[in-house]
């Protein structure tokens, strides 16, 4: 009784067979799926645009910019502050001659105009106008009124 009673016991048992794992591969899914929900909202996602930063002149980085505001140098260009309409500010539109309204204020940024890690060509886009609306675009986290302290010439009224 108790040998055929094993024998059917052992019948019901599953039996296990062990592969050697040395010669499997482990299938690790892809994350996102090539076709997932994740990868189709990144790609329709507007990507922001890279900033081009450019090489700036030996002398010209943004310590050099702190040593030369603390310098005493006057970066102004004026004796005293005064009040600027924007068509007072269109008339200092060159290289040689940069102003700029940000925030009301407005600021010769003729001397910083090479210390400016885009470039000369990029913060000339804001030389004689009211450049607050493409810096806020650009550099909200910028303290302009800290940076630009020592260019500030006045303060943007209304035209007359």
């Amino acid at each position: 009784m108790s040998s055929s009673n094993s024998s059917t016991n052992n019948d019901n048992i599953p039996k296990m067979t062990l592969r050697d794992p040395s010669n499997q591969t482990l299938a690790v899914p892809e994350f996102p799926a090539r076709n997932g929900p994740q990868r189709l909202v990144a790609a329709a996602t507007k990507q922001p645009r890279g900033r081009q930063k450019v090489i700036l002149e030996p002398g010209h980085s943004p310590l050099d910019w702190a040593r030369l505001k603390s310098s005493g140098k006057d970066l102004r260009g004026v004796t005293q502050l005064g009040r600027y309409t924007l068509e007072d500010i269109k008339q200092h539109r060159t290289e040689d001659d940069a102003w700029t309204a940000i925030q009301g204020k407005v600021y010769n940024i003729t001397p910083y105009l090479k210390f400016h890690p885009g470039g000369v060509k990029d913060l000339m886009r804001i030389a004689g106008r009211d450049g607050t609306k493409l810096f806020m675009l650009t550099h909200a986290w910028v303290n302009a009124e800290f940076m630009l302290d020592a260019c500030l010439v006045g303060f943007l009224v209304p035209g007359r």
